[in-house]
């Protein structure tokens, strides 16, 4: 009976023993996470500074930042406080605070410094009077903790209008940069380049991923500066289809390939048909430029290229003489015939034309009912564009106070559509209505936000201006969108006896480029000039001497590739 007392009792040790060992385990976990939960608890206060229209108000800033907070503080506990400057003094304003911070933490380092200096010579003199003393230690002395020092995850509280107690939040103090609206390349670029940002892409991989969710890859991508990600992009509308109409009962008539369209030379026969068999149409609309010619300067030049409609799978679109390309002379060529031959309306009223061309977006044929009428082809799909893609991004200061929190609340403008709508318009019956079909319409202007200002426009509420049906569209477009390869972009002369070669280029390409377009045989007029274009010195030093570095799409093409089909 007691060897069986004695197991039992080992038993039951070995049991208590293995529990206790669990229980630290845990207790530990615990402990850790109540720390953790608590410093993510605690109240916060950080600036949004942004720009926003001339006619907005100093009270309805206010009301739009109190009722903005309502949703930050119930979702992140941080309380955002709005820095906003029109257009023309934003810079100077993001500057001038810039250089105070810099001045208060060049003051702050000095008198740490000074403190901990003192601190040092407070030691030396309390060891010098222990040894005279013979105290051996001076150390074994006992704290007290201050009782007006708050402990980790304990939270002060106030009182709010009606008497009930909220959580107390921070006033700012000093000078205050944490979250920086961005406009344009150039903006991001010179805030990099001055130190004003924060490289965000840990951030972006780990505890912010869900942005990627929301945000099309356009708009993160090509706002990295130097391959660091500084910025998150305003999620919005990549440009506009150009669509060619040809009627219906004619392309049956004359066998036009419904299934394959390259470019207008496609249609010559169907057009020279058209003109000498059907009195009671006109043959075109009108003439057009190019499509798919992107300008590796910026503008009409002839260092070009002619891209394709699926770009994004190309990895290359160095810059050529425009004015060897087959395909841009017979085109213009095609223009100049049927300009001249009579081929072309008037616009008059009751013109039917056998082929037209419209602008829309990537729902339009359908909904305007265009299948029934009209063979449709893409004459130029949405082409992401520079002034698009930066028109509008978040950015978390390099001299922040919480970089996580700013993340939250650009989270928000990302993902939350009532706060991003509030950000973007106001307060309901007080900056806006709603219109029968959801879209806004402003009451007045004291509350002036650009709507790509705002932060992902494909959530929350649209402007009347544009279609009630916007995000769906966005959602579809974006997706055959392609980006202009030279965005980003530029041609920088590294010296004087190269610049001054570039501007020889520039003077012979506006010439050439101009008796192009004069000519009225653009075919005759290419292989005459094509030798001399070619043997000229000056444009074949100068189209070596361009350094083309492809743009974003070739960088991060198969970035694209892989993500496409998520949006």
């Amino acid at each position: 009976m007691k060897i069986k007392l004695w197991i039992v009792l080992v038993l039951l040790a070995a049991t208590l023993l293995s529990v206790g060992t669990g229980c630290t385990s845990v207790n530990a976990n615990e402990k850790e996470m109540s720390a953790t939960e608590a410093a993510s608890n605690k109240t916060t206060t950080i600036t949004l500074t942004a720009i926003t229209g001339d006619s907005t108000t100093e009270e309805a800033i206010q009301k739009v930042q109190e009722a903005m907070n309502v949703l930050s503080k119930s979702e992140y506990k941080t309380q955002v406080i709005l820095q906003l400057k029109t257009a023309d003094e934003y810079v100077a304003y993001v500057d001038a605070m810039a250089q105070k911070l810099e001045e208060e933490i060049a003051a702050k380092e000095a008198e740490e410094a000074r403190i901990r200096a003192e601190k040092k010579a407070k030691r030396e003199a309390e060891k010098i009077a222990a040894a005279q003393s013979k105290i051996r230690s001076i150390w074994a002395t006992t704290t007290t903790a201050d009782p007006d020092e708050e402990t980790e995850g304990s939270q002060e509280m106030t009182e709010d209008a009606y008497g009930r107690a909220v959580l107390k939040y921070p006033e700012l103090e000093g000078t205050h940069l944490d979250i920086i609206f961005v406009t344009g390349y150039d903006m991001l670029y010179d805030f990099e380049e001055k130190g004003y940002l924060e490289e965000i892409s840990s951030e972006l991989t780990s505890g912010y991923k869900i942005l990627s969710k929301y945000i099309y890859p356009t708009f993160l991508e090509n706002t990295k500066v130097e391959g660091g990600q500084y910025a998150v992009g305003n999620n919005r509308l990549i440009g506009e289809y150009t669509y060619v109409l040809v009627d219906k009962e004619l392309a049956k008539k004359y066998n036009v390939n419904t299934e394959y369209f390259y470019g207008m030379t496609e249609l010559e026969g169907f057009l020279d048909a058209v003109k000498a068999n059907e009195p009671d149409d006109v043959p075109i609309s009108e003439t057009v430029e190019m499509n798919y010619v992107q300008y590796a300067l910026g503008y009409k030049n002839m260092l070009s290229n002619i891209i394709k409609a699926n770009y994004s799978t190309i990895l290359t679109a160095t810059p050529k003489n425009l004015l060897t390309q087959e395909r841009y002379i017979y085109h213009y060529a095609l223009m100049d015939k049927l300009r001249d031959g009579g081929y072309v309306g008037t616009g008059a009223e009751g013109e039917k034309y056998a082929v037209q061309f419209a602008k829309g977006n990537a729902l339009t044929p359908e909904e305007e009912g265009w299948y029934d009428k009209y063979v449709v082809f893409e004459y130029e799909v949405p082409i992401a564009r520079e002034e698009e893609v930066f028109s509008g991004m978040f950015c978390v200061s390099s001299y922040c106070s919480d970089v996580d929190r700013c993340m939250d609340i650009i989270e928000m403008l990302t993902t939350n559509a009532q706060y991003r709508s509030i950000y973007a318009f106001g307060i309901e019956g007080e900056n806006y209505v709603l219109n029968d079909n959801g879209t806004v319409h402003m009451l007045n202007d004291d509350w002036s936000m650009n709507f790509y200002h705002s932060g992902n426009t494909l959530i929350g509420l649209v402007p009347e201006t544009l279609p009630a049906n916007y995000s769906e569209i966005a959602k579809a477009q974006n997706i055959h969108s392609i980006i202009a390869p030279y965005m980003k972009w530029k041609y920088e002369p590294e010296d004087e006896e190269t610049k001054q070669l570039f501007e020889q280029y520039l003077a012979l390409s506006e010439k050439y480029m101009a008796d192009f377009e004069a000519s009225h045989d653009k075919k005759q007029w290419a292989k005459d000039h094509k030798k001399e274009m070619k043997a000229n010195e000056i444009l074949i030093k100068e189209l070596d001497i361009v350094d083309f570095k492809t743009g974003i799409a070739y960088k991060y093409g198969d970035f694209y590739m892989d993500n496409y089909g998520g949006f």
